[in-house]
């Protein structure tokens, strides 16, 4: 088994982050703040739909500049690891599962902030970001690692995320997927498609066979 773990919302705990960051955003522009329930019913990847939902006129904006803007506003806001992510790691870990890293974050910014900020390189095998700021689709990436991880052996993919987007992701590289609801989205979003945890812990332990699997509503992704 190799698991390939989402960062933001999953091992790194930035959903309030990501928010305040939002809200300073609508606010410099005059729009009306979010609630976190709103961003975390509503919120997607990629990210375009989803500032035109809050109020952000992008015909208005310069794509590449509101990504700066928002990184660099981010980067501001207080972050920590989540409570649970070196033991979810070292439970894995113990359990001789290899780990990896598949994000939309830009991959120097990622290998910064898990290696050199958190010093968690000795956990994964590989660390795949993207080369944007665009808030995209990471899934040709993680078609990159699936690839690269099946030619040395590993067929037993395990995705591990926060989002509707890793399940999607998921689907793709014709991986198992676990979700958790620590992140982004909010848990009733996340169990209409894969199995869900609420703890990173808990998590694991579905993907290692150790817990119950809920079962999936529905196969359904584009739901509020």
């Amino acid at each position: 088994m190799h698991i390939l773990w989402d960062w933001n919302g999953t091992l790194l705990d930035d959903t309030q982050a990501a928010f305040d960051t939002l809200n300073i955003m609508l606010r410099r522009r005059g729009a009306a703040e979010i609630t976190m329930d709103f961003y975390r019913d509503r919120f997607a990847f990629p990210v375009r739909p989803f500032y035109e939902a809050i109020g952000v006129k992008l015909e208005n904006e310069d794509w590449d500049a509101l990504a700066v803007e928002y990184h660099d506003l981010y980067a501001a806001q207080p972050k920590r690891l989540n409570g649970e992510t070196v033991a979810a790691l070292s439970m894995a870990a113990d359990a001789g599962v290899k780990q990896s890293i598949i994000s939309a974050l830009r991959q120097d910014l990622l290998e910064r902030t898990v290696v050199g900020e958190y010093r968690l390189g000795g956990f994964f095998e590989n660390i795949y970001g993207v080369n944007n700021l665009d808030g995209s689709s990471k899934l040709e990436r993680a078609r990159e690692l699936a690839a690269k991880i099946r030619g040395e052996g590993d067929a037993d993919l395990v995705m591990i995320g926060d989002a509707l987007h890793d399940k999607e992701v998921a689907d793709s590289l014709g991986a198992r997927c676990v979700l958790c609801s620590q992140g982004s989205h909010a848990h009733r979003r996340l169990k209409r498609v894969a199995p869900t945890a609420k703890t990173l812990r808990q998590a694991v332990e579905t993907a290692l066979g150790l817990r119950p699997v809920q079962p999936t509503v529905t196969t359904e992704l584009n739901v509020p």
